[in-house]
């Protein structure tokens, strides 16, 4: 079933919403964004601002990058009987592995 455009405009109208009222997306650019900042070169506000766009095209490019990769892989693993066999035993072995780790941690 393929997405109509309504449907990816609505997912990413909630991406945004999401990421805009997210605190740690907040502190990260009050806090870490502003350093690189140089007074000398100019207004600060805008260099803020080219700082944000580089951000978000970056992520854009990055998370739009691993949901198609993960919708192609997802639907080629859910239509192979050995894809999803191999799955189940990848992800049986990673749990397995986290249990063994939390029964031998000390506090």
């Amino acid at each position: 079933m393929a997405a109509t455009a309504g449907d990816f405009l609505r997912m990413v109208m909630r991406g945004v919403v999401m990421n805009l009222t997210n605190p740690k997306v907040l502190i990260f650019f009050l806090a870490f964004l502003p350093q690189f900042a140089n007074p000398a070169l100019g207004p600060v506000a805008p260099q803020i601002f080219a700082f944000g766009a580089v951000f978000i095209v970056a992520t854009f490019l990055v998370f739009g990058s691993i949901a198609v990769f993960s919708g192609v892989f997802g639907r080629l693993l859910l239509q192979s009987v050995k894809g999803r066999w191999w799955l189940n035993k990848i992800t049986a072995v990673v749990f397995v592995g986290l249990a063994v780790k939390l029964a031998t941690s000390q506090r």
